[in-house]
């Protein structure tokens, strides 16, 4: 739901990602964890928080690696509108930089990454 309203353009609303993140890091379900912190990847580009979203994607990428799944059908295509958006502001090299650094976060510091994307101004 939280990835629907923030393609409506309902930021405040889409950070209702927030409790998939909390549902899945309490299962343990890295699926759920990974599409969780791509819709807030999403939402800190949206916001113009070019590095956390670089980062986050970074996360994301890694979680769904280690369960050796691919991006479902719709979410490959809006990840890769997002990170476009990213690195065009970031440039190449920082964008790199950054999304690796998101992919080599431990899982602890990726929650708090992920949590703290989700403020809002």
């Amino acid at each position: 739901m939280g990835l629907v309203l923030r393609e409506e353009g309902d930021y405040e609303g889409a950070v209702s990602m927030l409790d998939g993140l909390r549902i899945s890091r309490r299962s343990g379900d890295r699926f759920g964890l990974a599409y969780s912190i791509l819709g807030l990847a999403c939402l800190a580009a949206d916001l113009a928080d070019w590095r956390r979203s670089a980062e986050l994607h970074g996360v994301a990428q890694a979680f769904l690696d280690q369960i050796g799944q691919p991006w479902l059908l719709y979410y490959g295509p809006l990840r890769q509108v997002s990170i476009d958006k990213v690195s065009a502001h970031l440039g190449d090299q920082a964008f790199q930089r950054a999304y690796v650094k998101g992919i080599a976060t431990s899982f602890e510091e990726a929650i708090d990454l992920a949590l703290g994307s989700s403020r809002t101004q």
